[in-house]
């Protein structure tokens, strides 16, 4: 394994993080935070630098590079990621009185889960509620993608990197480099961000309160500054405007970029799209036809219904209302959203809709070879052939997605003693969602769930959004015995 080129690579996240964290420090200037608010910026800036600077000159960006060593730096990056990041949260000790606590907070701002430990948020610094929310919005496209964006020099090791980062079964560049891929999307997602907070204006927000939850939703992550979430706005015009904006950042971001760079067919011709958009429709009326009669305001009903279903398939898991006391029909619907989730190349969690796609037409093909084995099929997804090999890696993502899964409600029901809570719990933040069912629902957070569900949480939420592999190899042994060898 090539240590220079990981150490090159990880010195510069450092030095993009130390970057990044001046914003929440320039928050707090305008604010006028107490000094010690301050003071937990300043830090970590300068440790990032100091280290990222040495790091950068130790390694070195050129030499042998492979798909191995893009998933070990993909990994490492989000691990050193949320492990800096959280050192502000470390040294604002009143709501994050352990290290556990401080990271599993930014794990969850990072990958976009959105769950917390928070007790009291409407308590914190507002330079720390910046900070959280910011880790949604970098994090929602990736770490490393918005390295690439950001970044003037670029080379054949991009695109394995945004290949092992990038969410889905498949990926490809839309533009001829990388860099221009990246910076493509990044424009057309800060543009959207942008839109969101407009329109949050116009709902009443003021706007430090719109950035928060503009910045959430475009990362798919649902931090809000408020403990009641969207609830505490009562506002149909707020939940329609995030349910849209949920939606849309769901959404496949290639389809925006052929939509608008070249046309509307080629970009909305996505049969990945049409399921998802249908299953978003199905699931609102669904729920809302089981819930119309408990509410006596049928259009906030309605509102409810779609706002619920597009923050659960987005995993941005915002809440307006606490879907935890509805109907069981209702709390299935919203279990089998949570694995669900998006599109891929969007910032979604969960297993992908075009996975969901793969999955069912290679079952249904399993049944019409069984009644006539000769019979040769061939699935096809947007008009174009799956081949044998995607079909395959879909396959074993999901029996280990599934062995995992076991594993951790395992893990979890050490601490929970309540099967519905474990299930949803590892439901909720091993596909990014945040919010579960039961004891840790809607209305509630993760500050008394124990410390070894706490680490088993934090394990979860990096391998969903990773996807798994990056995290399976910088957890495997083998992978530090290559290093050492290297080294020696």
């Amino acid at each position: 394994m090539n240590t220079s080129i990981i150490k090159y690579v990880v010195g510069r996240l450092l030095i993009i993080l130390a970057g990044l964290m001046v914003l929440p420090l320039l928050v707090s200037l305008i604010y006028r935070e107490e000094f010690t608010h301050m003071l937990s910026f300043i830090i970590p800036i300068l440790v990032s630098l100091g280290l990222g600077f040495f790091l950068e000159k130790r390694g070195d960006g050129t030499g042998d590079f492979y798909i191995k060593e893009a998933m070990f730096i993909v990994a490492a990056g989000w691990i050193i990621f949320s492990v800096f990041g959280a050192f502000p949260l470390i040294l604002t000790p009143d709501e994050y009185p352990t290290i556990i606590d401080a990271l599993f907070e930014m794990v969850s701002g990072f990958t976009t889960t959105g769950a917390s430990v928070a007790r009291n948020i409407e308590i914190l610094p507002h330079s720390i509620v910046f900070w959280r929310s910011l880790s949604h919005l970098v994090g929602g496209m990736g770490i490393l993608v918005f390295t690439l964006a950001i970044l003037p020099k670029t080379n054949r090791h991009s695109s394995l990197i945004m290949q092992a980062e990038v969410p889905g079964p498949t990926f490809g560049k839309i533009t001829s480099k990388l860099s221009d891929t990246a910076r493509a999307l990044y424009t057309i997602y800060l543009v959207m961000t942008l839109i969101t907070t407009v329109f949050l204006l116009f709902g009443g927000m003021n706007l430090f309160d719109a950035l928060i939850h503009a910045m959430s939703t475009a990362g798919t992550g649902g931090f809000s500054n408020r403990n009641l979430s969207i609830g505490y706005y009562d506002s149909r015009y707020i939940e329609v405007i995030l349910g849209i904006a949920m939606l849309a950042f769901g959404v496949n971001f290639n389809v925006y970029y052929y939509s608008i760079f070249r046309s509307i067919r080629q970009g909305s011709d996505s049969e990945e799209l049409r399921v998802y958009l249908g299953i978003i429709l199905a699931s609102s009326l669904l729920i809302f036809i089981n819930i119309f009669t408990t509410y006596t305001d049928k259009g906030y009903a309605l509102s409810n219904a779609f706002f619920a279903t597009t923050s659960i398939i987005t995993t941005t898991g915002f809440v307006s209302a606490d879907f935890g006391t509805w109907p069981l029909f209702s709390r299935l619907v919203i279990m089998l959203l949570m694995f669900i989730g998006g599109c891929a190349g969007s910032t979604a969690g969960g297993l992908k809709v075009s996975r969901i796609i793969i999955l069912v037409k290679r079952a249904i093909n399993q049944v019409r070879q069984s009644q006539n084995p000769k019979r040769i099929t061939m699935n096809r997804l947007d008009k174009k052939m799956i081949d044998k090999e995607t079909e395959a890696s879909v396959g074993k993502y999901f029996a280990l997605f599934v062995l995992i899964f076991i594993i951790l409600i395992f893990i979890v029901a050490i601490d929970v003693d309540n099967f519905q809570s474990a299930f949803t719990t590892v439901a909720g933040t091993f596909n990014n969602v945040g919010p579960s069912i039961g004891e840790y629902g809607p209305i509630n957070n993760f500050a008394t769930i124990g410390k070894l569900s706490k680490i088993a949480i934090i394990l979860a939420m990096l391998m969903g959004r990773l996807e798994i592999f990056p995290m399976l190899l910088l957890l495997t042994p083998h992978t530090y015995k290559s290093l050492r060898a290297k080294v020696k």
